[in-house]
């Protein structure tokens, strides 16, 4: 039986596309997907503090083997117009609603101090029942521990839980230990995807 559902924050919940937007432009690239996921990947030591949002950029340019236009046009962009460049989307926030009726609700997001800093003085994280973000805990999704952290903070068994997320790799570690998982890729797969495990009607 599902007691909670656990969700990634950025790209889930915060429509990222508008600052993947004018990151591209900086990359001088096309492809969101690839360049997407790519970050998310590199910004791993990031998300735990081990390095600098630059030095993480800079992974990233080296593992698409492209150039930075302007390293600090990129930190202005991911730090000082952060909040200006990302939103929660009206039909995510109403889904959440609709869940936070019957289940309890988790974030469970790589993410950094300064990001947390704005995110929680916009109140975006005011719906949930746990949060947990890895620059926190010095854990990140790529590790079953955060997950695990998140299951005994809602007081429920992993088995218990769904995770949504819009990358693969970390919905793989949540099904090894008994997750259901989603794949997130716009609002209205997730409500049919939702009502599928029958968390909607």
């Amino acid at each position: 039986m599902i007691k909670a559902v656990i969700f990634d924050f950025g790209g889930v919940i915060l429509n990222m596309k508008p600052l993947l937007a004018q990151t591209k432009k900086i990359f001088q690239m096309s492809d969101d997907a690839k360049l997407w996921e790519t970050i998310n990947i590199e910004a791993l030591p990031l998300s735990k503090g081990e390095i600098t949002l630059l030095q993480c950029f800079r992974n990233v340019t080296k593992k698409l083997k492209k150039n930075i236009i302007s390293e600090e046009s990129l930190k202005d962009l991911w730090i000082k117009d952060y909040g200006k460049f990302t939103s929660i989307d009206k039909n995510i926030k109403k889904l959440i609603a609709l869940l936070k009726k019957n289940y309890q609700l988790a974030i469970v997001s790589n993410t950094i101090k300064e990001h947390t800093k704005i995110n929680k003085k916009l109140g975006r994280f005011k719906l949930f029942d746990v949060v947990i973000l890895s620059h926190e805990v010095g854990l990140t999704k790529d590790e079953k521990e955060i997950f695990l952290l998140a299951a005994k903070s809602l007081d429920v068994k992993p088995e218990e839980c769904v995770f949504i997320d819009d990358i693969k790799r970390f919905l793989k570690v949540a099904e090894g230990l008994g997750m259901k998982t989603i794949h997130f890729k716009n609002p209205t797969q997730l409500r049919k995807d939702l009502k599928a495990l029958g968390l909607l009607f």
